[in-house]
């Protein structure tokens, strides 16, 4: 999959369940009242149905946006659903109906597969959702990295809207570089290609890196480090994006990726 942009099916369908329920809310009007569309008319016109439809629609957004935020309101929102539904039970056993009963049962299904399945991934660290993961695209380019206040010769293996990952050109260049500290900082240029509609323009890309990542002394990798941009304007993001989509629409599909 180009870019890791498709979700997982379970998401889409736990969203799809969470949309559908102001739908079973008006069937279970329908049932009670005998198929009478004045009494589902009244219903959809009440507060109670407003307030079951904008709490079912947002829980379906959060579910479908998946991030760190969404999901805690979500959580919320289903902590705050069942409290109301329990009280309800014990309360007024005889205004809930075997369908109402269901759809709380789907909502506490879903709240706990969520709760036991996810929690570790991927919605409490956004940085762990494989489907949302930006689209890297490899080159090898020559770059410039200015760290620790001297100008060293890299080329640039990969790039994404993130970051970057970088090998030295020269071993004498690699082993001072190897003592780095992650969290250090220095600064990346780059020279790209912008592609317009009728001509190709070179594209002097500079921004301020952090290094988040070093590979282990024996692999393949231990040549380079990988970096993080930080503090990149908006015009920097917008044209850096954009190249990465030309980019990605350019190069072949791997063999076996969908």
């Amino acid at each position: 999959m180009r870019g890791y942009q498709k979700k997982p099916l379970a998401i889409s369908v736990i969203a799809a369940i969470f949309f559908c329920l102001p739908g079973l809310l008006l069937l279970q009007v329908w049932m009670l009242s005998g198929g009478s569309w004045r009494t589902m008319l009244e219903v959809t016109r009440s507060g109670y149905f407003v307030n079951e439809w904008w709490m079912a629609w947002s829980a379906a957004a959060a579910v479908w946006i998946v991030s760190r935020w969404t999901f805690v309101y979500f959580l919320g929102l289903s902590a705050y659903v069942l409290i109301a539904k329990t009280n309800s039970l014990l309360t007024h056993p005889h205004l809930e109906s075997p369908l109402s009963l269901l759809v709380t049962a789907c909502w506490l299904v879903a709240a706990v597969w969520f709760l036991v399945s996810s929690l570790k991934m991927p919605y409490l660290n956004p940085k762990l959702r494989w489907w949302t993961r930006p689209t890297r695209v490899a080159m090898c380019r020559d770059a410039m990295l200015r760290y620790r206040g001297s100008p060293l010769p890299v080329t640039v293996s990969n790039l994404s809207r993130r970051g970057a990952f970088v090998r030295f050109k020269e071993p004498a260049l690699r082993a001072r570089a190897l003592p780095q500290q992650l969290g250090d900082t220095g600064v990346l240029t780059v020279s790209l290609l912008r592609r317009g509609r009728s001509n190709v323009k070179p594209w002097r890309f500079h921004a301020p890196v952090e290094v988040v990542w070093r590979a282990a002394p024996d692999s393949p990798y231990r040549d380079g480090m990988g970096l993080r941009f930080v503090s990149l304007s908006r015009p920097q993001r917008w044209q850096l994006q954009r190249f990465l989509r030309d980019e990605a629409h350019r190069q072949p599909r791997p063999a076996g990726h969908a």
